[in-house]
């Protein structure tokens, strides 16, 4: 049967799009092996130093400036500056508990350091999952992730953060997080990772990424 002249420049536009669709590939998908070897190479990581700039959003009030992170197994310590780079705060953190020292030398203490930020800065430092997310890898808390090609990943959702990985550079044999997004219902967290200094458990020198 013959298709009137009228109908066929529209049928055969949609002949074309019904190929287009069967034949475009779809969207690669990251090989879920290759992320848990990335995990598994992060394991051995358990000791860092880092340099870097932090950005800090809640309802009422912000904060931006540097900041520089030491943890070990069993202790933390952050110390956070102004743009100018005078040093704003101090916390250590250890099994007995966390310290805060402010500017004025005031020492304050708690068994936390979220409730110890939050009440003497104003927003929820939180540090009880950060050592993990800043390597760019989750607790063994419940979690939701996405991952690239190679492994790393790019979104996580967990203890009620939403974080994003924006970008990684090469530190040693390990791709480590250059800019961490965190997001919260109280807080929005930005960490940008100048120089990282790792220990690694299979190597007794310490690595550094580029200044």
């Amino acid at each position: 049967m013959n298709v009137p002249v009228l109908l066929r420049g529209p049928l055969f536009m949609a002949a074309l799009l019904i190929s287009a669709c069967t034949t475009t590939p779809s969207r690669p998908v990251a090989n879920e092996e290759v992320h848990r070897q990335h995990l598994a190479s992060l394991q051995t990581l358990q000791a860092f130093d880092l340099k870097g700039r932090i950005g800090v959003q809640t309802q009422k009030q912000g904060f931006s400036g540097g900041f520089t992170w030491n943890h070990q197994p069993a202790t933390d310590q952050v110390a956070l500056f102004s743009p100018l780079g005078s040093q704003v705060a101090t916390i250590d953190k250890d099994p007995g508990g966390v310290t805060l020292v402010t500017s004025d030398q005031k020492t304050l203490r708690a068994q936390d350091a979220e409730t110890l930020t939050e009440q003497n800065l104003g927003w929820r430092l939180p540090m009880q999952g950060l050592h993990d997310w800043a390597l760019g890898r989750p607790t063994a808390a419940p979690h939701e992730a996405i991952w690239d090609e190679q492994g790393r990943l790019t979104r996580l959702k967990q203890d009620g953060w939403d974080i994003e990985y924006s970008q990684y550079q090469r530190v040693g044999q390990y791709d480590l997080p250059h800019k961490i997004y965190m997001k919260s219902l109280q807080l929005n967290l930005k960490l940008i990772v100048e120089r990282w200094n790792i220990d690694d458990s299979n190597d007794t020198s310490a690595l550094q990424s580029k200044p």
